[in-house]
C-alpha cells in the first residue's frame, strides 16, 4: 500500500519504475508486443476484451483517491482480476487507515467516464485499462426506504417514448446502474394506456429469467411513473441487425435458442408475448439477448384458451391476429419464425410498401426464401409460420428440429453479439463515437434539459395507482 503528499504523477513514475523489473521478470518468456494468450479468458468476451492487450501498455498500480487529494496505490500483479477484486481490495486497504469514514460502505468507484464507471460496477468482468486514472470511492448514502427519485443519480437519457422517457441511473445504495422508464402520468392517460402501464408491471414482477428483463422496482410521485429495469448497454437486436445487415445461420442459431428459452418460460408462467421483434430485444454487455416491453403481454389461465384482441406490428402479425380468428400461445411461435427470417435474411419476409400489400401477403401468400437459406432452415421457419395455429411446431419440440441439432449442446458462444466493444474503447483509451453506438447510448444527458420529464409538478393523485410500489428482493 502507497500513501504519499507527493504529487501524483511523479509519484506514479517512481512507482511505476520500481515495479517494472518485477512485473517484467515475470512474464520474461513474452515479448513488448505479444499479445496475451487468448486460452487465460474463460469465456469469448473476456477473450475479445484482452485480445490486443500487450505487455507493455498492462498497469501494475492502480491509484484509488481517499481524502485531501492523498491516494492509495494498489498493485496489480496478475492482468486478469476481476473488477469485483480491485473493490474488496480497496476495501481491505483502506479499511488499514484511519480516516472519518467505513470502507465497507464503499459500492463502486467514480471516474472521468461514465462507461468506465458502469464496466467497473460489474463485478465479474476482468478489469480495464486504468493507466493514468484516479479512482474516487463511491459511498453508500444509507438511504432509507421507500425507495424514490432521490435514491438515484440521473446519468443520461437513453430512450424516449410517447410518454415516456428512459433514463441510465445509478443506485447510491449499491453503486449498480440501471434503466430507469419515467413515465408522465397525464400523457399515459390522455393516451388511455394506463391499463396497460398495470398489466406490464404486473405482468413483470411475477417473471424471473436470465433473458427477460428485471423490474427491480416500481414507486410514483404525484405526476410520474417510475420504473427501475435492468440496463442493457448492447442496445436493441434492431441496432446490430441493421450494422450487419443480416446474421449468419450460426449466429441466428444462437440467438433463436436465447429467445426461445424466454418465450418458452413466459408460456411456462401462462403468459402470451405477442410483440415479439427485433426493437424488443435487448442486449446486455455479454451479449446475450433479454426481451423487453411487456405492455402487449397477456395472462392467460390456460394456455390453449383463444384471446380476440388485436395488437402488435404488422410486420410480424400472424393471420389470426389480423383475421381475429382468436389467438393463443401459438402466436409467439409464428412470430419467433418471422424474426428468425430477418434475422438471417435481413428483412421481414412478408414485408411490403403499404399495409393493404402486407396484410394480403400475410394472409395468403407463402413464404418466399432467398437461395441461400439452408433446407433445414427452410423447414424450420415454415413450420413455425403455419398459417393454421394447429398445425404450427411448438413447444420442446423445436429444440429437436434438425437445423438445432449438434448446435445445442456445444452452444458456441462465439456468435454472441459484439456489445459495441465498450471494453475495447476504454483499453485503446479511445473517445467514445456515441453517433456509431446502439440507439440506448446515442443521446447524452443533460440535467438543463431534465425539466418535466423527471422533476414533479402537482397534477394527479395516487388513487389509481395505490399498491404501485415495488421492489425486488435480493
Amino acid at each position: 500500500m502507497f500513501e504519499t503528499d507527493i504529487p501524483i504523477e511523479q509519484c506514479m513514475s517512481n512507482l511505476v519504475s520500481s515495479l517494472k523489473p518485477k512485473f517484467r521478470s515475470i512474464h520474461k518468456t513474452q515479448n513488448d508486443d505479444e499479445e496475451l494468450s487468448e486460452n487465460v479468458a474463460d469465456s469469448q468476451h473476456q477473450i475479445e476484451l484482452f485480445r490486443s492487450l500487450t505487455i507493455k501498455n498492462v498497469i501494475n498500480i492502480i491509484r484509488v483517491q481517499t481524502i485531501n487529494d492523498r491516494w492509495i496505490g494498489i498493485q496489480l500483479r496478475d492482468p486478469f482480476v476481476t473488477c469485483g477484486w480491485l473493490l474488496s481490495e480497496t476495501i481491505r486497504k483502506i479499511s488499514q487507515l484511519n480516516l472519518n469514514y467505513d470502507p465497507f460502505n464503499i459500492v463502486g468507484f467514480k471516474t472521468n467516464n461514465i462507461h468506465l464507471d458502469y464496466h467497473l460496477s460489474c463485478l465479474h468482468l476482468l478489469l480495464p485499462n486504468l493507466n493514468g486514472i484516479l479512482l474516487t470511492p463511491l459511498l453508500r448514502q444509507g438511504l432509507k426506504e421507500p425507495i424514490n427519485l432521490d435514491w438515484f443519480e440521473i446519468i443520461k437519457k437513453i430512450g424516449a417514448g410517447s410518454f415516456s422517457v428512459v433514463y441510465l441511473v445509478r443506485n447510491k445504495e449499491n453503486g449498480q446502474f440501471y434503466a430507469m422508464k419515467v413515465t408522465d402520468k397525464q400523457l399515459m392517460f390522455e393516451s388511455g394506456k394506463e391499463e396497460l402501464v398495470i398489466k406490464e408491471r404486473q405482468i413483470l414482477i411475477k417473471l424471473n429469467h436470465r433473458r427477460i428483463i428485471t423490474l427491480h422496482a416500481s414507486f410514483q410521485s404525484k405526476t410520474k411513473l417510475y420504473f427501475i429495469f435492468d440496463y442493457c448497454p448492447g442496445g436493441e437486436l434492431y441496432y446490430h441487425l441493421r450494422k450487419q445487415k443480416r446474421f449468419c445461420e450460426n449466429q441466428a442459431k444462437w440467438l433463436f435458442i436465447q429467445i426461445l428459452d424466454g418465450i418458452q418460460y413466459l408460456h411456462s408462467k401462462n403468459v402470451i408475448y405477442r410483440d415479439l421483434k427485433p426493437e424488443n430485444i435487448l442486449i446486455d454487455l455479454e451479449g446475450y439477448p433479454k426481451l423487453a416491453d411487456f405492455g402487449l403481454s397477456k395472462p392467460v389461465e390456460n394456455q390453449d384458451d383463444l384471446n380476440f384482441s388485436f395488437c402488435g406490428s404488422l410486420e410480424y402479425m400472424a393471420p389470426e391476429m389480423i383475421e381475429l380468428k382468436g389467438h393463443n400461445q401459438t402466436l409467439d411461435y409464428y412470430q419467433l419464425g418471422i424474426l428468425l427470417y430477418e434475422m438471417v435474411a435481413g428483412i421481414p419476409p412478408f414485408f411490403a410498401k403499404t399495409r393493404q400489400e402486407m396484410i394480403k401477403n400475410i394472409l395468403s401468400k407463402q413464404i418466399n426464401f432467398p437461395n441461400f437459406f439452408s433446407k433445414n432452415l427452410i423447414d424450420l421457419i415454415s413450420n413455425l409460420c403455419k398459417k393454421n395455429i394447429n398445425e404450427r411446431l411448438c413447444g420442446k419440440t423445436i429444440l429437436q428440429h434438425p437445423w438445432l441439432q449438434g448446435f445445442i449442446k456445444k452452444m458456441p458462444i462465439k456468435y454472441k453479439l459484439d456489445t459495441f466493444h465498450i471494453d475495447k474503447l476504454f483499453m485503446n483509451q479511445q473517445s467514445l463515437n456515441i453517433e456509431s453506438g446502439p440507439r440506448c447510448i446515442i443521446e447524452e444527458f443533460n440535467l438543463q434539459t431534465m425539466s418535466q420529464s423527471v422533476k414533479d409538478e402537482d397534477w394527479h393523485s395516487f388513487e389509481k395507482f395505490q399498491t404501485f410500489y415495488y421492489k425486488k428482493q435480493q
